[in-house]
């Protein structure tokens, strides 16, 4: 797999694209219906916000949904983000002919490049076993730069197939589009860091900090000790915010609407946001909405997170994404993240701030006029915390100009959106906080 040495951006700065969303636009629209897309749906004034957000339907889908979604800072950048959605779904379910089918076990003693399934933060199936022959596909390791083998399963979205599954469940973590296929991966490494930082913040500011703060089969503990849990993921200052972001935040004060915006940047360096709302809207509605963005670029991230917000609050509204429950419905832990909040603890890490509200200036951000740029600061960032593999799956579909990927990172955390496994970082964040707070506990002892 050969990336080009230099895309520049169609702005200059700011998101990975290398086109304008109207030439995207005229680009697929000749093929939606290669990709089973019948309807293109404009459901902004679903909401009272503003923020463009779009359907692209798809009937016949072999997904769990057929309606899926895009936003942007206009109706045409919303347009093409749900379609671009679309495709992309579509071509991870196609049928892909296995690369080989043969055990781990098999290839190992080979000497092929492969990766181990256990490698991957997926629960394994309890039919997975590692003499046992499964089906492989090729990727393209962009960390060692070689080719390797990954269990098909990981990188297609398959409901079915001939054999039994390696994993527990079925994801779309790191599955992205672009115009081009770096494009494509630049999208897919947001992602997988996105999930990665989303997991951390979980864990600590939320998880960790209810533990210690109920005495939940340890002794409570005290304030100053639970609130530097919060303090990780700290509150931004609204004042600080730079004009685009200001004017998207304001499109939901006018509304009515309350936001809260967090920083959740994990130590990989990549600036990571969640933006949050909340709102009685009804007894089948959720109680508060979230979106989440990743970027290089923070104003791009910030951005995303909140458009996303804006996002999830119409999709919701509409109900008619078919993994959406009702709040209080029993559903499998890997949809807990499209679950319907009956009620919203305005006491939580997300909505209470703790400490000192960071400024924008202070989040660290990499703004470029290259994608190439991006892409190698992001993998730079992987190496960088111990990483080993970025494996990408090249699912472009035959005859329409979209290039899709799949993109397997190995260690990096997903289980605050899929709640399947928790890996070593997520398990050495949480070592390490633990650590960090006996050590203020036996220094608040000394100060007493």
């Amino acid at each position: 797999m050969r990336l080009r040495k230099h895309i520049p951006k169609i702005n200059g700065t700011g998101a990975h694209r290398e086109v304008s969303s109207e030439v995207t636009w005229d680009r697929v629209r000749p093929h939606l219906r290669r990709a089973g897309i019948t309807r293109v749906a404009d459901i902004t004034w679903l909401d009272r916000v503003g923020i463009p957000v779009y359907n692209a339907i798809s009937p016949r889908s072999h997904d769990v949904i057929s309606v899926y979604n895009g936003k942007g800072a206009r109706p045409i950048d919303a347009m093409t983000s749900a379609v671009m959605e679309g495709i992309e779904r579509f071509s991870a379910w196609l049928p892909v002919r296995p690369a080989a089918i043969a055990s781990y076990e098999e290839l190992s003693a080979q000497g092929r490049s492969v990766l181990n399934p256990r490698d991957y933060n997926l629960k394994l199936s309890r039919h997975y076993r590692d003499d046992a022959p499964i089906s492989w596909v090729e990727g393209f390791d962009l960390l060692n730069e070689e080719s390797v083998l990954v269990p098909q399963d990981g990188a297609v979205y398959n409901m079915k197939m001939h054999e039994p599954p390696t994993y527990e469940i079925s994801t779309t973590n790191g599955l992205a589009s672009g115009n081009s296929l770096e494009e494509a991966i630049c999208h897919a490494l947001c992602e997988v860091i996105e999930r990665d930082s989303i997991t951390i913040a979980e864990l600590l500011s939320s998880q960790l900090s209810q533990v210690l703060e109920k005495g939940l089969h340890v002794e409570r503990q005290p304030a100053a000790i639970f609130e530097r849990l919060k303090e990780l993921h700290p509150h931004l200052d609204m004042e600080s915010l730079p004009p685009r972001v200001q004017a998207l935040v304001q499109q939901f004060h006018t509304a009515g609407i309350e936001m809260r915006l967090i920083n959740i940047t994990t130590d990989l360096g990549v600036a990571s946001f969640m933006a949050a709302t909340a709102e009685d809207l009804g007894p089948t509605v959720s109680k508060g909405h979230g979106g989440f963005g990743t970027h290089p670029d923070a104003e791009v991230a910030l951005l995303r997170a909140i458009s996303e917000c804006a996002q999830g609050r119409a999709v919701d509204i509409q109900a008619m994404r078919e993994d959406i429950s009702l709040p209080g419905e029993d559903v499998p832990r890997h949809l807990y993240h499209v679950r319907r909040s009956s009620t919203l603890d305005k006491g939580g890490w997300a909505w209470r701030p703790v400490g000192t509200r960071v400024r924008m200036s202070d989040i660290p951000s990499r703004p470029s006029e290259n994608i190439i740029a991006d892409i190698e600061f992001m993998l730079g960032r992987l190496r960088s915390c111990g990483i080993r593999r970025a494996v990408v799956v090249d699912l472009s579909p035959p005859g329409i100009p979209v290039n899709v990927v799949r993109l397997l990172v190995p260690h990096l955390e997903s289980w605050g959106v899929d709640y399947s496994k928790l890996g070593d970082r997520g398990a050495g964040a949480w070592t390490r906080a633990l650590n960090e707070l006996a050590e203020k506990k036996r220094d608040l002892a000394v100060t007493v």
